[in-house]
């Protein structure tokens, strides 16, 4: 048994106005055994799917933290899917994918679904011989075996001013627990979601000595140094950032924050944490 999981995006909603590392918007793709689970599908996912050694065609299952653009390009992955099997076939699976999204945002789906396809007559599976998604709404508490041995949870997160509906997810395996918080403001229910993880890829969107700007919805590294040395994670991945701030001063946060028993790397675009 082998699980791998690979940053796809680390990035953020914009870029070119800050130096370092050139990242791409959020996304990561587990590989259990072969069987793939994408979290998050932001502009351009299937690229960057294809340039990690994948095939996007063979992703049966899709997780959506939230949807605001730069997390969720939903009609473009589909499309693209679909296209893939009408002009190159169907093989392993391609033919569904199966896509969890916060019920607060998977009603709202329809409507975008039938802006970008008005000539399919209000069906969302216009070629349902050849390609099929189903949209299986979810909120926080909600799990699923959606392979052998391997589950995901989701559990709701403050972001928006709580008025966006968001969720984190924690992923369960004999191989290890993996946590991703998608885009989070710190709460208490936060500390009871990651305890124990083998690895917690967690939002830090909030640049070094602004957690005053916090109340949207994100965390800065001292935030989730904290919430490392609590959950006592064996290892942290900081994602979601800026890139105004030098990862040695984020590493730096995280470190006076208490987080000093596990690894911890500011995360780039094609990193890999394999178990």
């Amino acid at each position: 048994m082998s699980l791998k999981v690979i940053a796809l995006g680390t990035g953020v909603c914009t870029n070119g106005c800050t130096p370092g590392a050139d990242r791409q918007p959020p996304g990561f793709l587990f590989d259990y055994n072969g069987n793939l689970l994408l979290i998050d599908a932001s502009e351009g996912i299937r690229f960057r799917i294809n340039e990690a050694g994948y095939d996007y065609g063979k992703v049966a299952h899709l997780a959506l933290s939230h949807v605001h653009p730069d997390h969720c390009a939903l009609p473009q992955f589909l499309q693209a899917k679909l296209c893939r099997v009408l002009w190159g076939g169907a093989t392993d699976g391609m033919e569904k994918i199966k896509i969890f999204m916060h019920e607060g945002s998977a009603e709202g789906f329809t409507q975008v679904w039938n802006w970008h396809h008005p000539e399919a007559g209000g069906k969302l599976n216009h070629f349902p011989d050849k390609f099929n998604f189903e949209i299986q709404a979810i909120r926080g508490g909600w799990s699923e075996e959606i392979f052998p041995g391997f589950t995901i949870k989701a559990f709701g997160v403050y972001h928006g001013f709580g008025q966006h509906p968001a969720l984190g997810f924690r992923i369960e395996c004999q191989d290890g627990v993996v946590v991703y918080t998608g885009d989070a403001g710190i709460t208490d229910s936060l500390f009871d979601q990651i305890t124990s993880a083998d690895l917690l890829i967690a939002d830090c969107g909030v640049r070094i000595g602004q957690e005053y700007t916090a109340g949207y919805g994100h965390m800065g590294p001292s935030q989730v140094g904290m919430l490392a040395m609590r959950g006592q994670v064996k290892e942290l991945w900081l994602t979601h950032y800026t890139g105004l701030d030098s990862p040695e001063a984020m590493i730096h946060e995280v470190r006076n924050a208490g987080y000093s028993s596990g690894e911890c790397k500011v995360a780039t675009d094609k990193l890999i944490w394999s178990k």
